[in-house]
């Protein structure tokens, strides 16, 4: 959610306690204002997500070296990676 979607009262809420982190403990303030494309993707990546690029990349490298059987095995893995990303299983 953006900052600016939030009612006046909220948002100088959330200001006074982002100010409040920075004066209580500063290089945890600086630690998450910074952003860095590793620290972005290790939050937006999940294991299984990694495994099914990896899977990926290995089809087209077993496609390129001749290896039919490999490459089916390869792209089955990366979807059901993918496809377990998407489907939650709960147990009620």
């Amino acid at each position: 959610m953006e900052v600016a979607m939030l009612p006046r009262e909220e948002r100088r809420r959330l200001q006074e306690i982002e100010q409040q982190l920075a004066d209580d403990d500063p290089r945890l303030a600086r630690k998450m204002n910074q952003t860095s494309t590793v620290g972005y993707l290790r939050a937006r990546l999940s294991v299984r997500t990694l495994l099914a690029a990896v899977s990926g990349v290995l089809a087209v490298a077993c496609l390129f070296l001749g290896e039919g059987g490999a490459v089916v095995t390869a792209v089955v893995t990366a979807g059901l990676l993918l496809l377990a990303n998407t489907v939650q299983l709960r147990a009620d």
